[in-house]
């Protein structure tokens, strides 16, 4: 078969119609980005949020919606409020066919609800991001209290941790991953298989065990403020590890 030169005019309409606008908006209009190369590469990077963000609504499926997260690579830090965390779009499963089978099937309206909370929750992560409780209560139009007692619910039922951002970031005082992780240890889970129950690394369960040791040797003979000083711990976190003892005990 004869090869047929494509005239790259045609090619670049073709393949980078919007790239090609881009470049020439950049040239032309804000030459300080100065160089062929760092051109292009912002030029590539915007295309890619453009394709990121605006989906056609033939690509969603019925009961999905598009949404933002917060970026899960992105940690927290003092001085980054909420218009200055770097969110991700993302595209989130409201209604499901599991949950008209469920509904059908007689399960109760809390029930399909938490499988809900769990799925969307999942979804996000998938996608690298992440929702809090407020983003689940408006899309699910419920109280963030539902959302947060739910979660909490399934997290203690099950031993898996959940990728909220209060949790993966670490930020709030919801149920934390250290009471989860240390519940399991306490069941006598090894640490293979409480990394893997609660999408943690073996050796952030190894480190939150350690620390519990401690915390439960010192505790028979000292006080909260005593150990948080000899471990170099904060205060909150000592009784944090002392409640889950009490609980155990």
């Amino acid at each position: 078969m004869e090869k047929m030169k494509v005239p790259s005019m045609i090619e670049t309409k073709v393949t980078s119609s919007l790239k090609g606008s881009v470049l020439d908006l950049i040239q032309n209009d804000y030459q300080f980005i100065a160089g062929d190369k760092i051109q292009e590469m912002f030029a590539n990077d915007l295309v890619e949020v453009v394709r990121k963000s605006y989906r056609e609504p033939w690509k969603l499926e019925v009961g999905q919606i598009l949404w933002y997260g917060a970026k899960a690579s992105e940690k927290p830090n003092y001085g980054k409020n909420s218009k200055k965390t770097p969110l991700t779009p993302i595209v989130l499963t409201l209604i499901s066919k599991d949950d008209l089978e469920m509904k059908k099937e007689g399960y109760s309206d809390r029930e399909i609800m938490e499988t809900k909370v769990v799925r969307i929750f999942k979804e996000a992560y998938e996608q690298e991001a992440l929702l809090t409780h407020s983003d689940m209560a408006y899309l699910l139009n419920v109280s963030t209290g539902t959302v947060s007692k739910q979660a909490k619910g399934y997290m203690q039922r099950t031993g898996e941790i959940l990728p909220t951002r209060g949790i993966i970031h670490d930020i709030g005082r919801a149920v934390t991953h250290k009471r989860i992780i240390l519940n399991l240890y306490i069941k006598g889970y090894q640490t293979p298989d409480i990394a893997r129950m609660t999408n943690h690394t073996q050796e952030a369960c190894d480190r939150y065990i350690k620390a519990y040791k401690k915390v439960e040797k010192l505790s028979k003979k000292m006080k909260s403020e005593e150990i948080a000083q000899i471990l170099g711990m904060g205060k909150s976190l000592v009784e944090e590890y002392i409640r889950i003892l009490n609980e155990e005990e």
